[in-house]
């Protein structure tokens, strides 16, 4: 049989390294058409755009400056939805919610420290009115952390179903009330390092309950609703509460921790809401960079209106 030999392909031969080299200065990165071989190589810079001739601005017209904002750009940045701006001054946002909620209150119905720190256990993913409408009989068939301390925890389970979680928050509260007894004589403590040793008690619920009991600054309440303010105003851009809430001590001076926790809290639950924020009503509307809509009148005007509506509010609970 004849074995014929194949002939090396041109593919397969070894293309000779042009003869000119172009080395790329700083910033730049060669590129080479491969039309044929030994052609000269260009250098661009790293965007991939020859800057040896200045581009022509956007829209056609010479001349024009490239840093210009096109009139639709500009108009969508002014008000329009998702809009960023620079970020409110803890200034600004102090002395208009200061104006709009001037003595903030707590939703909770209490009447002792035990009894909040019973109700804010209770809260945990449920509502303020659902929890008001369960705990007056709690607190009647166990008035005191002794009283619930000692009780069925079938018979606590029933009373509080509706609130949710109801078997772990049953748990958590026979425990705490049997801990303020063995350790505290039936008192909650007065600091942040004894309260969160409490069973069910978290960093927010020490807050909550010193803050409002005690009138303890220890820190600032982040629930979803302050967290939710928070980040809006761009007072944090942080997750995760604990870092949301260092951000929130470090705009706000220790004085007004407390206040401005429940100023945050109201107000997000009733203006700065989850879905559809009324920000033509927010007194923080001008100072705010994710503001969806233009103010409606002036921001005092929108704080007073703010604040007759959290004085109705208020009737029954423990102001600040």
């Amino acid at each position: 049989m004849k074995i014929i030999s194949k002939r090396p392909s041109k593919r397969a031969t070894q293309r000779p390294a042009p003869s000119r080299v172009i080395a790329a200065g700083a910033g730049q990165r060669l590129t080479k058409k491969k039309k044929r071989a030994g052609k000269k190589a260009r250098a661009t810079p790293l965007g991939g755009r020859d800057t040896s001739t200045p581009p022509r601005a956007r829209g056609g017209r010479a001349g024009a400056s490239p840093s210009a904002t096109p009139p639709r750009q500009a108009a969508r940045a002014s008000t329009g939805r998702g809009a960023r701006g620079r970020d409110a001054s803890p200034d600004s946002v102090l002395e208009r919610l200061s104006l709009a909620i001037p003595r903030p209150h707590v939703e909770l119905a209490f009447g002792t420290p035990w009894q909040l720190l019973v109700a804010v256990i209770l809260s945990a993913q449920s509502t303020d009115r659902r929890v008001n409408q369960v705990t007056p009989e709690v607190f009647q068939r166990w008035p005191s952390p002794a009283a619930l301390a000692a009780a069925d925890p079938a018979e606590v389970e029933e009373v509080i179903k509706s609130t949710g979680f109801f078997r772990n928050k049953t748990r958590a509260i026979i425990a705490a009330s049997a801990m303020l007894v063995e350790r505290f004589g039936g008192q909650v403590p007065r600091t942040l390092e004894e309260l969160v040793e409490v069973p069910g008690v978290a960093r927010k619920t020490a807050n909550v309950v010193l803050g409002a009991a005690y009138q303890i600054a220890s820190g600032i309440v982040v629930d979803t609703h302050a967290a939710r303010v928070g980040q809006r105003l761009g007072l944090t851009r942080e997750t995760s509460p604990e870092k949301i809430e260092a951000d929130l001590c470090r705009a706000f001076a220790p004085e007004h921790w407390r206040q401005m926790s429940h100023r945050l809290v109201l107000h997000g639950r009733y203006v700065c809401t989850a879905r559809a924020p009324a920000c033509e009503d927010c007194p923080l509307n001008e100072p705010c960079p994710s503001r969806e809509k233009p103010p409606d009148g002036a921001w005092q005007a929108r704080a007073e209106r703010e604040a007759r509506a959290m004085e109705e509010r208020a009737v029954g609970f423990t102001r600040l």
